[in-house]
């Protein structure tokens, strides 16, 4: 069974309509075996204009650029092979790319990327936190009128602005913090 394609791939779809009318078409077929879980897409960037192959597959990420999409997805294979036999000895940190917070996981070994390794880091004792000037700003009722144009043109964003001033008005009182300061 063939790896799933993308759908702006595949002719007929809605995703390939609108794909075709946006960009030359890149009339490909993968050649490699892909696993049948493997989701894959190919094209020619954007910036720089190479040929690219993209796989995600098992939690990762593989991506090939190359002259070709051929070459493209034959470089894309060869990140997967690396991957699969490799004896993944997975870090937070990256000697290339730093540290990630969110779960994401890089192997020290062959350097692939897996997206759901660890638990993402929670920043514990958030509201206890000290308030800083631009934060005690956005608490501070410096504009009304501005307030009220921000509610009519962002009304989707109302809740969180309160929940927001709610969250810094408990922290400034944690700190001791009264008055107006602006």
């Amino acid at each position: 069974m063939p790896p799933r394609i993308a759908p702006h791939h595949i002719p007929g779809t809605p995703e390939h309509q609108l794909s075709s009318a946006l960009d030359r078409e890149v009339l490909y077929t993968p050649k490699q075996p892909w696993p049948d879980e493997a989701y894959v897409q190919w094209g020619n960037g954007i910036i720089p204009a190479n040929p690219f192959f993209e796989a995600f597959v098992a939690d990762t990420f593989l991506r090939g650029d190359a002259d070709t999409i051929d070459a493209a997805e034959e470089k894309a294979f060869a990140k997967y092979q690396r991957f699969v036999g490799c004896e993944h000895v997975w870090s937070r940190t990256s000697r290339k790319r730093g540290t990630y917070t969110n779960g994401a996981g890089w192997c020290v070994k062959c350097d692939s990327f897996k997206s759901r390794e660890f638990p993402p880091v929670v920043t514990l004792g958030s509201k206890r936190k000290p308030i800083s000037k631009s934060e005690l700003f956005l608490i501070e009722d410096v504009d009304p009128e501005l307030d009220a144009i921000m509610d009519a043109k962002y009304p989707h964003e109302i809740a969180r602005r309160r929940q927001d001033k709610r969250e810094l008005t408990i922290r400034r009182r944690i700190f001791g913090i009264s008055g107006n300061y602006f």
